[in-house]
Parts: structure tokens; C-alpha cells; sequence
């Protein structure tokens, strides 16, 4: 009996956690294979038992290709391959290999990005999988990238020194060269970045998690450097909502914050520290006391990692995933801000398929 418990909670751990390009659905790898989810209506649309873990698991929009990436502790494909599998056919569609162990994939209409520690390798969809770019990039031991997710626009980011972001746009050519732009954001390493929809915003944060900055891409200018918190975290995830009016991140402190970008008059309605107003007042002025503060927060005390997206085509209502298997949507007030509700909360590894004559 204690060997079957063991099993099962082998089973149930969680390697990976991704929302497709609309955050419409979400996918899991395990230590035996994957699930995919439909996100609201939360629902189990597919569950697939492999031989080994999938550590990492991406979904093209609401399509059947999936890329999947072995991991844990028996991993089902070597760790330098990208199986792109159509998942309606429940067979493999090509494996491209790489000369290092994958730490991440992202997938546009047109391009596949395949992530390393120190590079990224770029091959296309349409043409045979042929590799078209090899970027070099500073020491990326979470192999975070950022993509415009509108199919249309081609732009990317990723960190390429301490404390630098580098922008690589697909769509601008010039002397066999993309056209490429960096982006100064923080002293310390970069821990965290995201661009939103149509890759005018770029978001980032540091291995210190306290501050958020905001920067135009066309320009590289400053637009707002927003305060999560003064105490050092680690940023799990940065999300913009479908019209970039909020940001949110979750961290290791356990709360979801979500900011209000500036909009076009200059304006936003993230709080300011009361005592950063009374100093302001007598004419102190110092980067902390000038912070801009979150908007709503989602007081969930995670004691795992968490994953977070807003709802589709939702501004108030923000899906938090988690490595243990936690489901929650929270909902915050668009006028007044402050602390969220929570409207449906579930442990989605408990989830059974359910045909839709069953609903």
C-alpha cells in the first residue's frame, strides 16, 4: 500500500506549467506525461500517460502541436530535443535536437525559439524546421524569453548581460542582419521579463524582485518603475492583460499584485505611500518614497511556485496556477483596487475529463 501511495504522488507532481498564447487554456507536464486544461470553464480536456516526465510542455494557441521537452526524474525524451507532437493523432510530428540541455520553447505562428542556458537557437515552422538564427545570450539559467504574442508581430526579448535586455525584431531587416535594440533595466541580473500583445511594452525585474520597470520598446524610454515590495523575491511571473490597461506578478512572497499602466493623459491609479506624499510634501524626494505601489492585491500566502494570466479578454479577473496544484480565480475591483475576491477555487490534479454531456 505505501509503494502505491508513492506512485500516485510521483504521478501527481507537477514539472511544468504553461498557458497557451490566449491564457484560453494551460498544459502540465509530470513525471508520467501531460494534461491539458480548458481555463474558464476550468475543465481536464486531455490527459496523456507516457513513458517517462515531460519538464516542459508549450501549446500552439488552441491547436493540436504541442512541444514537449523531457524531464524529472525519468524523462521521456532526452533533455537536447524538441518533440513537436500532434496530439490529435497522438504521434510525433519531428524531433529537432539541439547541443544543449533545453531549459525553455516558445512557439509563434511562423518560428520555433528553443532556450538555453547561453543561447537561443530560432527554426521555422513553415520551412522544413529549418534553423534560420542562433543567439548568443548572457548566462540564462531559467531560460526566460519574452514574445509579442499577436501572430503578426515578430519581436522578441531576452536577458543579454547583467542587468540588460536585448529586443530582437523578426519583421525589420537590415544587411542580412534583424534589427536589434538593449535596453539598460536593472543593475542585477534579470530575473523576470514579458512584452505585452503587441510588443510596445516591455516589462522587467531583477534577481532582487522588489522593483518592475515599464519601458516603450520603440524608444527604450522609462514609462514606470512600480514597487512589488521592499523585501528581496523571486518573480515567477509577469503578465500584461489582452489591452496592456494591467500588469500583474507573482513572486515567492505569496501575493499577486496587479498595477495599472499609465495610460495616454500620463495617469495611473496605483497607490502611493502615505508617507512617501507627507515627505514629498516637505520636499524629500528619494527613488523608494516615489514608488508607485500596486493597485489590487491577491493575499494567497503560495508556498510553491505560481504561474499567473489574466482571464481571456478579461481586465479584473486573474487565473492562478500553482505547483501543487492549486486553481484560483480571483476577481479585484476595476474602480477601487485593493484586495481581491477569490470566485472559484479547485485542485485541478483532482479533475476528471468529462464529456459535454456530462455538464
Amino acid at each position: 500500500m505505501e509503494k502505491d501511495n508513492k506512485e500516485e504522488i510521483e504521478e501527481e507532481n507537477i514539472l511544468y506549467i504553461s498557458f497557451n498564447q490566449e491564457s484560453s487554456c494551460f498544459c502540465i507536464g509530470t513525471e508520467t506525461g501531460f494534461r491539458i486544461y480548458n481555463s474558464y470553464p476550468l475543465k481536464l480536456s486531455c490527459k496523456r500517460k507516457m513513458d517517462g516526465g515531460i519538464g516542459i510542455i508549450e501549446m500552439f494557441s488552441r491547436s493540436n502541436i504541442l512541444a514537449l521537452v523531457g524531464g524529472g526524474s525519468n524523462p521521456n525524451f532526452d533533455k537536447n530535443k524538441v518533440i513537436l507532437y500532434d496530439d490529435s493523432k497522438e504521434k510525433i510530428v519531428t524531433e529537432i535536437i539541439v547541443t544543449y540541455n533545453v531549459l525553455n520553447v516558445k512557439l509563434k505562428r511562423t518560428m520555433i525559439f528553443i532556450i538555453g542556458d547561453n543561447q537561443i537557437n530560432v527554426f521555422s515552422f513553415s520551412n522544413n524546421y529549418l534553423k534560420i538564427d542562433t543567439i548568443y545570450t548572457y548566462e540564462n539559467k531559467t531560460g526566460i524569453m519574452g514574445i509579442a504574442l499577436e501572430s503578426n508581430i515578430n519581436l522578441i526579448c531576452y536577458p543579454s548581460a547583467v542587468g540588460e535586455v536585448t529586443l530582437k525584431n523578426y519583421d525589420i531587416k537590415k544587411e542580412d542582419k534583424y534589427e536589434t535594440k538593449t535596453i539598460k533595466a536593472h543593475n542585477n541580473e534579470i530575473m523576470a521579463i514579458t512584452l505585452n500583445n503587441d510588443g510596445s511594452l516591455l516589462a522587467t525585474s531583477s534577481n532582487q524582485g522588489t522593483i518592475i520597470r515599464i519601458y516603450q520598446t520603440n524608444n527604450l524610454s522609462l514609462i514606470q518603475e512600480l514597487r512589488r515590495g521592499s523585501q528581496a523575491s523571486e518573480i515567477f511571473s509577469l503578465a500584461f492583460n489582452y489591452n496592456s490597461k494591467y500588469l500583474a506578478c507573482s513572486s515567492s512572497k505569496g501575493t499577486i499584485h496587479v498595477f495599472c499602466i499609465k495610460n495616454e493623459q500620463n495617469e495611473t491609479q496605483n497607490q502611493k505611500s502615505m508617507i512617501g506624499s507627507f515627505f514629498g510634501f516637505l520636499g524629500f524626494n528619494s527613488q523608494y518614497l516615489n514608488s508607485e505601489w500596486s493597485f489590487a492585491q491577491y493575499h494567497l500566502n503560495l508556498k510553491t511556485k505560481s504561474v499567473i494570466a489574466f482571464k481571456t479578454l478579461s481586465l479584473n479577473n486573474i487565473i492562478v496556477l500553482t505547483y501543487d496544484g492549486k486553481y484560483k480565480l480571483g476577481v479585484f475591483d476595476e474602480k477601487a483596487g485593493g484586495e481581491f475576491s477569490t470566485s472559484l477555487s479547485k485542485n485541478f490534479l483532482k479533475l476528471e475529463i468529462q464529456n459535454d454531456d456530462d455538464e
